[in-house]
């Protein structure tokens, strides 16, 4: 089928590129996971007209289909109002959780933060009864595409994909690193300290109950160890388990705890050292998925543009959000080394996360707690996008009937791609680098 094509094509694109790609589960329908199915579609210019007209009532004039993303279809709207907008048709989504994104991305326009992403615009004014109270619980999600797949509408913005210009313009990798830094650190100080219980109040997706932040929350539950535990390679499941995974999912647990607040931004920690310090990791608005693909900048200056794709917004530990930029963005392939070896395949381009730093920096102080912990929150977000792999592509999902056997050993190993990067992290001359950048950096802010 088509879908069965797209899926093979997207997933050989991702697993020999060096993103660390993440994906959400599909085999929940709650919103935790999102996702319920993975799929594409073409609409005519009347299917379009028809969604744009629950937001405005500008005629349309031209639709062009957006390439690129692979949960829905995008389109570029055009219309005689002289106006664009990017439509999203959010397949494999509930309007529920569609409705989540756009209320989380909307809070960062509400306080303030409305320069560095693109936006969700609200539906027009209803006027029957049933319309009106549809409208309070979708007050952006739009549900008269033909079978009933929610959509919204978003603003515009011109620019290129970060990661195609800096492959193209590798003069200009420094400077586009830094506009994505100081995006990010603009969208974190928007809603800075924001607790559970506003982002409950305000329907903004919380990391812990909603999911995002790469569903971390999913590693601390166990609910990732049980799916590792239905690998029927037994070999390949113990080596990964007993070698790997179970240290840095202890790792994981005992470093998310500086995240978990209970009131006021005190935290509740099992160890009294740590309680008595009283100490906490500052929440805000999270990107979620803050790679290099998810960013436009201006192909002739590298500067940023804006951060795209809403679909992983959500209230969380903004040092979980900058540690998955640098090592989503900041990763290259390691050169041979002189006997033709290489200790690790892939390493830190320390110039493109100095350049990170740097760009975030320029917005946002990052504090001490951070500084401390931003080695282990690398290594965390990499085990979140390793450990995915891994069940993906080695344990069979009887949800989707999807057989394990029908993807390629390069699918089923792409998992050690990431753990490599895991043990990278842990050396101590790589360990000292970044500890450097980061004084360096504190340096800087302070002079």
């Amino acid at each position: 089928t088509f879908v069965a094509l797209f899926l093979s094509i997207f997933r050989a694109a991702a697993i020999v590129s060096q993103r660390p790609f993440y994906l959400p589960p599909r085999s929940s329908t709650s919103l935790m996971a999102g996702k319920v199915e993975i799929a594409t579609t073409t609409h005519s210019t009347e299917e379009v007209a028809s969604i744009l007209s629950e937001y405005t009532s500008a005629r349309l004039l031209k639709r062009t289909q957006l390439f690129g993303g692979y949960s829905g279809s995008n389109y570029r709207v055009d219309l005689d109002d002289g106006s664009a907008f990017v439509l999203k048709i959010t397949n494999g989504y509930s309007a529920e959780h569609a409705e989540l994104m756009c209320q989380t991305a909307n809070h960062l326009s509400a306080a303030g933060y409305y320069k560095d992403c693109c936006l969700p615009i609200p539906r027009r004014q209803q006027h029957n009864d049933n319309q009106q109270q549809d409208q309070r619980k979708f007050r952006f999600v739009s549900k008269k595409e033909k079978k009933g797949v929610p959509a919204f509408l978003l603003t515009f913005v011109e620019g290129r994909q970060a990661d195609a210009v800096m492959r193209e313009r590798p003069d200009l990798a420094s400077a586009v690193m830094r506009g994505i830094g100081g995006g990010l650190a603009r969208m974190h100080i928007a809603a800075s300290g924001i607790t559970q219980e506003e982002a409950r109040r305000l329907k903004i997706r919380w990391y812990q109950t909603d999911g995002g932040c790469c569903d971390v929350q999913d590693q601390i539950d166990g609910k990732v160890l049980s799916s590792i535990l239905n690998c029927i390679d037994e070999k390949k499941r113990d080596v990964f388990l007993n070698t790997f995974y179970n240290t840095e999912l202890a790792a994981l647990r005992k470093e998310m705890k500086l995240a978990v607040t209970v009131k006021e931004g005190i935290n509740k920690y099992d160890d009294k050292e740590e309680t008595e310090k009283n100490i906490s990791l500052e929440h805000g608005i999270c990107h979620g998925d803050p790679f290099a693909d998810n960013v436009l900048v201006f192909s002739d200056t590298g500067k940023l543009s804006a951060l795209v794709d809403i679909e992983d917004f959500c209230a969380g530990p903004v040092l979980f959000d900058l540690c998955c930029c640098a090592i989503g963005c900041c990763f290259k392939q390691q050169s041979d080394c002189d006997d033709g070896s290489t200790k690790y395949p892939q390493v830190l381009d320390m110039n493109l996360l100095k350049a990170l730093l740097k760009g975030y920096c320029a917005d946002r102080k990052i504090p001490q707690i951070e500084r401390d912990h931003f080695i282990p929150f690398m290594r965390l977000t990499l085990l979140c996008n390793c450990s995915w792999r891994f069940v993906k592509f080695n344990v069979s999902n009887n949800s989707d009937d999807k057989d394990t056997d029908d993807f390629p050993e390069e699918a089923k190993n792409s998992y050690l791609e990431l753990q490599h990067r895991i043990e990278y992290l842990r050396d101590p001359e790589v360990v000292q680098q970044i500890k450097s950048l980061l004084l360096a950096q504190e340096d800087s802010t302070t002079n």
